[in-house]
């Protein structure tokens, strides 16, 4: 009994030695952290925001509206050096875990839908770098233009910075895909049959800035059914 005592005080006291040592490190990020410019670094004159998609479910879709509602887990990456340590001032760390609303976010959004993210920690590295990957809910109505010849609704989700342009944030996607190695067809009735991820940059007459943005198209068939021109077949 005194040795399981002593065991469990001295496990409490590394967890306490560890709070401390990371409470330590995210004090001095988060000071440095002041201030909410973008953070382009001296070098380059935009900053890089890679963003991708992993699919983990299709909740809900309506044929004849386009109505969808997908579960996903979204990916954020990019690098602001201010936010860099030297790792062998604290005990080797490199990497913590941090609120995005304690540092520079981006202002990433989907222009074509609504979306509801889960509040997560972002990892912060020794180097700058940060990742963050919100499981986020995705509600957007897709095209069902070819429903009633194949079967198939699209859904494109196209995402985007709100303010800055690309001269400024330069988004840029992860993958030519979505990431679908988690998705979990079971209950609902359609099939997914294709997926993209694009990236476009567009300039405008009044503008001479270009304007990015990373469109993920997923495409869903209809279970069970077999399609012969305006017909449908069961």
């Amino acid at each position: 009994m005194v040795y399981t005592r002593a065991i469990v005080g001295l496990l409490a006291l590394c967890a306490v030695a560890q709070c401390q040592r990371f409470d330590a490190l995210n004090k001095y990020i988060i000071d440095k952290a002041a201030g909410t410019s973008i953070p382009v670094s001296a070098t380059s004159k935009s900053l890089n925001v890679s963003i991708g998609m992993t699919l983990i479910q299709l909740t809900s879709l309506d044929s004849k509206s386009g109505d969808a509602e997908l579960e996903a887990w979204m990916t954020f990456q990019w690098t602001d050096t201010r936010l860099s340590w030297d790792s062998a001032t604290f005990n080797d760390v490199t990497i913590t875990r941090l609120p995005v609303s304690k540092i520079w976010n981006h202002d990433v959004i989907l222009f074509n839908g609504k979306t509801s993210a889960s509040e997560t920690l972002a990892l912060v590295h020794s180097d700058g770098g940060i990742l963050h990957i919100p499981p986020t809910t995705i509600k957007t109505r897709c095209d069902v233009n070819n429903y009633t010849t194949d079967g198939t609704v699209t859904c494109s989700l196209k995402y985007g910075s709100w303010t800055y342009d690309g001269s400024l944030l330069n988004l840029v996607s992860r993958s030519t895909s979505v990431d679908v190695s988690s998705y979990e067809s079971g209950g609902i009735a359609w099939h997914l049959t294709d997926h993209a991820a694009t990236r476009e940059v567009k300039h405008y007459a009044c503008c001479s800035e270009p304007y990015v943005d990373v469109t993920f198209t997923l495409t869903f068939q209809v279970k069970g059914q077999r399609y012969s021109g305006w017909s449908i077949f069961s």
